[in-house]
């Protein structure tokens, strides 16, 4: 049981969105988008993490592996929203040193 908790973490954390924006470059943040179709232009540094998984829900869902994902993103944002919380301090910083991330 210890093992599959340890597997499933690992696998959700390492989809988190506010993980992957705060380790990323910002071209790999949006070239990632972008191969998704996503309809966003840009993802703040605020709540990156939440913002991330909203453009990818708003990217193209004409594929057959996208339907079991939605429930993956939602799940995911509520991890990142609370990531997110706590990254507060460094993410506003960094919003108002850098601005966006343009897609």
């Amino acid at each position: 049981m210890k093992r599959i908790l340890c597997t499933l973490s690992l696998a959700l954390l390492s989809g988190c969105g506010t993980v992957t924006t705060l380790t990323s470059s910002d071209s790999e943040i949006a070239r990632n988008l972008k191969q998704k179709n996503s309809g966003c232009v840009s993802v703040p540094r605020v709540y990156s993490g939440v913002a991330y998984n909203m453009c990818k829900l708003n990217s193209n869902g004409s594929s057959i592996y996208f339907a079991p994902l939605v429930g993956i993103y939602l799940v995911d944002s509520v991890f990142s929203a609370a990531t997110d919380t706590v990254a507060l301090p460094y993410t506003i910083y960094a919003q108002s040193q850098q601005g966006s991330v343009d897609l």
